[in-house]
């Protein structure tokens, strides 16, 4: 694993281009950027092919050259031209009593195990609030410890095929790489304060939770108690 790095995997669907880049912390910017064109017909889900392998894994060497270290994990960044989410709402009456952020968490915990429940091909990666009316009263994020008698929240589970995912794990593993984050590239962009800046800031402001809006997954192994400082945080 390189130091003091993140290494991004995009996979532009629309183009059949990979972008790879590294972000480095000490510089504060992408401090090496390659691009190669995938041979792949996507509604197959085949990018397994020995072009792919080969393009692929002379990047990585590129990569351990120039920072000198092995390439164990990445983030796959994945791009598109079309949104692939789910919108949803759900309403808790709350008989005038304070909104609790544990409620909040059991609700949307509760909503996304019935999606995935009925949509075992999906992989769903972001969870967005979208707005919350508190009383008839719109805000844009929910305001815990409010009294209210009902609740409503509208939220947007953004997915990927899980086929798609298993095989660009699949010919990762191949190189002997692990996938830490996946990212939906477009929403990524809708976090960017210049339209035309670099994916890798992009990348960036999803791992560093910069939208108070998503709410975050953790699993129960990596968690902590008293990690959960940030408003919203749900154990998968």
């Amino acid at each position: 694993m390189i130091n003091n790095t993140e290494i991004f995997l995009n996979f532009n669907i629309d183009k059949n281009e990979i972008n790879f880049f590294v972000y480095e912390y000490l510089n504060k910017k992408t401090t090496f950027s390659k691009n190669f064109n995938f041979l792949n017909n996507y509604q197959k889900g085949n990018f397994i092919n020995n072009d792919n392998e080969n393009n692929l894994r002379n990047i990585i060497l590129d990569i351990e050259r120039k920072f000198k270290s092995t390439v164990s994990k990445i983030n796959l960044m994945v791009e598109r031209d079309y949104s692939t989410s789910i919108d949803l709402s759900f309403k808790k009456n709350f008989e005038n009593r304070n909104i609790k952020k544990k409620n909040i968490e059991f609700l949307i915990q509760d909503l996304r195990l019935q999606l995935i429940k009925n949509n075992p091909d999906k992989k769903f990666i972001h969870i967005l609030i979208k707005k919350c009316l508190v009383d008839s009263e719109e805000f844009y994020n929910i305001p815990i410890g409010t009294k209210c008698k009902n609740l409503i929240i509208e939220l947007s589970f953004i997915y990927l095929s899980k086929k798609f995912i298993k095989n660009i794990e699949t010919l990762l593993y191949k190189n002997q790489i692990e996938i830490k984050k996946v990212i939906c590239t477009n929403y990524a962009k809708s976090l960017l304060d210049v339209e035309f800046d670099e994916l890798s800031v992009a990348g960036m402001k999803v791992i560093n939770t910069s939208n108070l809006n998503e709410v975050y997954i953790l699993s129960k192994e990596v968690a902590k108690p008293g990690y959960f400082e940030r408003l919203f945080n749900i154990f998968s």
